[in-house]
C-alpha cells in the first residue's frame, strides 16, 4: 500500500498522520476515511501531520482543501503540520498556506 493513514484525537481536534503517497489513487480512500473519522469523533477541527507523506499531486491538493471546506463548514479550523519542503514547496505554489495554517 502507497498509503497508510492514523489518527488520534486532541482535546477538539482529530490529528489524521497521513504515511506515503498522496495522488489520484489514494486521496479517495484518504477522504473516505478521514471524513467518516471525523464524523464518528466528537470534534471540529482537524490537524494533518503530513511529516511522512513523500509525494503529493494536484489530488493531494483537491483533497486537502475539500477537508477545509467541511471542516470551515461546521465552523472548525484545520492546520497541517510538519509538511516536508517538497510538499511544502506545493502547499505554497498551490497557495494553501494563506487559507490553512502551517505548522512547520
Amino acid at each position: 500500500m502507497l498509503m497508510d493513514v492514523r489518527f488520534k484525537r486532541d482535546g477538539t481536534a482529530l490529528i489524521a498522520y497521513i504515511e506515503g503517497e498522496i495522488d489520484h489513487h489514494t486521496s479517495r480512500i484518504l477522504r473516505e476515511r478521514i471524513d467518516s473519522k471525523f464524523i464518528v469523533e466528537p470534534v471540529k477541527n482537524l490537524i494533518m501531520d503530513l511529516s511522512r507523506v513523500t509525494f503529493m499531486d494536484s489530488a493531494g491538493i483537491g483533497f486537502i482543501l475539500g477537508r477545509m471546506k467541511k471542516v470551515s463548514s461546521i465552523g472548525g479550523e484545520m492546520s497541517i503540520r510538519n509538511p516536508r519542503p517538497e510538499i511544502m514547496k506545493m502547499l505554497k505554489m498551490s497557495h494553501i498556506d494563506s487559507l490553512i495554517k502551517l505548522d512547520t
